[in-house]
């Protein structure tokens, strides 16, 4: 089966497992096999540490009814939160799209720019400038959405793959270019150092499939948002008492 799920990742040293350190998968995994659920599991997407997500998907193999595991995991897990699963036994790396979603304050950004420097990251590119992968570098951007709610913006992406690093990577040369620095294709061939932008403002929003998951509600979800999102807030305060920190 798959589930979906959320989690804060500002609690955890990253999404894949690590050895003595708390982490997203090595904290589900534990659970599973405590309460004989499962022995493994297989991850869709592994986040990098700090960034969160609303819709990662694992796969498990269990006799188990899928809401009678998801008890168990809301149960017995701080910061993560499983809502959905579908009962259909695939590798979840192979998924139709990825949507992520990357917050910032409006600031003095120029919404106009930031649009431009998306157009020119959207499609299929050679992105080794832009992560610290060694191979496998050439993929497709479906699409990057930039748009505007009161004092946010919002910069979605839309892509069935990324790479390590890449969306920050875009995002902190979108940030440049939107307050004056000029470029164009030229970035895919010549390296320019932009940065990196902060990890938790990034949102794994969802991962879609040619299928549909069945949602389970649960009476502690409470419990999650109320963490999860004060975790963004606080980060958002600490940028607006440093205004000159991007």
């Amino acid at each position: 089966m798959l589930l979906k799920f959320a989690y804060d990742g500002t609690k955890f040293f990253g999404y894949q497992r690590q050895k003595d350190l708390p982490t997203v998968e090595g904290s589900i995994l534990q659970v599973l096999k405590e309460y004989n659920i499962a022995t493994k599991l297989r991850s869709a997407s592994r986040t990098d540490r700090g960034v969160s997500a609303l819709g990662n998907v694992i796969w498990i193999s269990t006799e188990k009814d899928a809401r009678d595991v998801i008890g168990i995991l809301n149960s017995n897990l701080e910061y993560i939160f499983f809502h959905s699963f579908a009962l259909q036994d695939i590798n979840p790396r192979h998924a139709e799209l990825r949507w992520y979603r990357y917050h910032m304050l409006r600031g003095d950004y120029d919404i106009a720019r930031l649009k431009e420097a998306a157009r020119i990251f959207v499609g299929k590119h050679d992105f080794r400038n832009f992560t610290r992968a060694r191979k496998n570098t050439v993929l497709e951007i479906k699409d990057i959405k930039v748009k505007e709610e009161g004092d946010f913006i919002f910069i979605d992406f839309y892509a069935r793959n990324y790479l390590w690093n890449l969306i920050r990577r875009i995002v902190a040369a979108m940030q440049r270019y939107a307050l004056g620095t000029e470029f164009g294709e030229e970035v895919f061939g010549r390296k320019i150092n932009f940065g990196l932008a902060p990890p938790e403002p990034l949102i794994l929003m969802d991962i879609v499939y040619p299928f549909q998951f069945q949602r389970v509600k649960m009476k502690r979800r409470w419990r999650f948002e109320r963490k999860f999102f004060s975790s963004l807030i606080y980060y958002y305060l600490a940028l607006q008492e440093e205004p000159g920190k991007r």
